[in-house]
This record gives C-alpha cells, structure tokens and sequence, in this order.
C-alpha cells in the first residue's frame, strides 16, 4: 500500500511537472511571437527585399503614370500593384489648396513632403509606423514629422485623386472636382497597406486602374482598385 502511495505521488508529480514545462514553452512562444510582432509592426523588422520591392513597385507605377500622361490615345490602363502593410503610397499634386490629410490618422502631410517635390507633382512612399496595431499616427506631421522613403517626381503638371469607395485609400476629401466626374467626389491619393485595426484588410497584391482626363494645363490622374472600377 505505501508502494502504491509513493507510486501516484510520483505520477502525480510526473504530470504536474510536463504542465509547468508545456505552460513554460506556450508563454515562451508567445513572448516570442509578442516581440516579434512589435519589432514589426514598429519598422525594425521592415526587410530589404521588402523595401526594395516596394520601391520597384513605385518605379514601375511611376513609369505606367508618366507614360499615360504622354499618350494621347491612351486614356486608361491596368496593372498589378502591390504594397505591404509596412508601407504608404502618397500622391501630392503640384498644387493644393489644402494640405493633403490622412482619414487614417488624422495627420496633415504637409511638413514631410519631400523637398524633392517642390512644386511639382509627385508620389512618394512613406513607412507605416502604425501597421495593425495603431492607428494613432507618427505616420506624418503632426506627432512624427516623418520623411518619404522615396518619391517619384513629375513634369506634367499632374493631379492625383482616389474615389471615395476603398478602405485602403484613406485620403481626405480633395477640393479638386474635374468637369468629367465618374464618381460624386474625390480623396487625395493615400494608400495604405493597411490602416490600423487587425479587422481591417491589407492592400498585398491588387490589380489597379489609371484613368487619365485632361482639362486645360491640368492632367488627373484617378487611382483606385480595379473591382469597385464598375
């Protein structure tokens, strides 16, 4: 009988043992997910093929715009554009009577416009400080007076806006209103690979649509997700 007692105590401790080690490995991998997550999200762990992918990404956008400023016959195109959560696409035209604002974070990007820019029209990527966990800004201005990673600039005196449809583009409401409306207003171009919230969708890869219109001196160029393109 006492064989038997110092038996289960041994299994009993035996098991209470393998549930102190398995709670000991679960909080170490959660710690280490947590910290993971966190260098992440706060850019330290933004890669070097990411960055760069992204920037060809702008290149190759920069390239499509320019050539469907210069094209006559070509009003509109598609092409593929990807943009991972770390990052921001922002589109300045080369005149404003606003600043451009994010709907995002409430941010005016007027201080961080690149002195690349000037005055001309540009489009420049941004790091996404806030990724999915704050949405509370340092993006820009007002709490991170943030500088673009890259822009892009252009000669053509070009007007950049996004409908208002897609929760990825989190421009303000732009005062630009061209002549020939598709839709009943316009946002300054702000594109987010994703905009706080782990509810929220990331842009990854999404096929897009130019759309060029001219009136005068000015050429807009309207952005948006190929699907709510309907």
């Amino acid at each position: 009988m006492l064989k038997s007692f110092f038996s289960k105590n041994k299994k009993s401790a035996i098991e209470v043992s393998l549930i102190h080690l398995l709670e000991i490995i679960l909080a170490i991998i959660i710690v280490t997910v947590l910290i993971y997550l966190s260098l992440k999200l706060s850019g330290l762990l933004i890669g070097k093929q990411e960055y760069e992918s992204t920037i060809n990404n702008l290149e190759a956008l920069s390239i499509r715009i320019s050539a469907l400023v210069k094209d006559d016959k070509s009003l509109k195109q598609t092409m593929v554009y990807t943009l991972p959560d770390d990052f921001i696409l922002v589109g300045f035209n080369y005149q404003d009577q606003s600043p451009v604002k994010t709907d995002c974070t409430q941010e005016s990007i007027l201080k961080s416009r690149s002195n690349i820019c000037k005055s001309k029209s540009c489009l420049c990527i941004y790091k996404n400080q806030g990724g999915i966990t704050d949405w509370s800004g340092k993006d820009f201005d007002d709490k991170g007076a943030a500088l673009p990673l890259k822009c892009k600039t252009f000669e053509e005196k070009v007007i950049f806006l996004a409908p208002q449809k897609d929760p990825n583009f989190q421009g303000s409401n732009s005062e630009w209103h061209p002549s020939h409306s598709k839709w009943p207003g316009y946002n300054y171009l702000v594109l987010y690979g994703i905009c706080g919230g782990p509810w929220k969708t990331s842009w990854g890869i999404k096929q897009i649509y130019l759309e060029k219109y001219k009136e005068g001196e000015n050429t807009f160029i309207f952005i948006g997700d190929s699907k709510n393109n309907k």
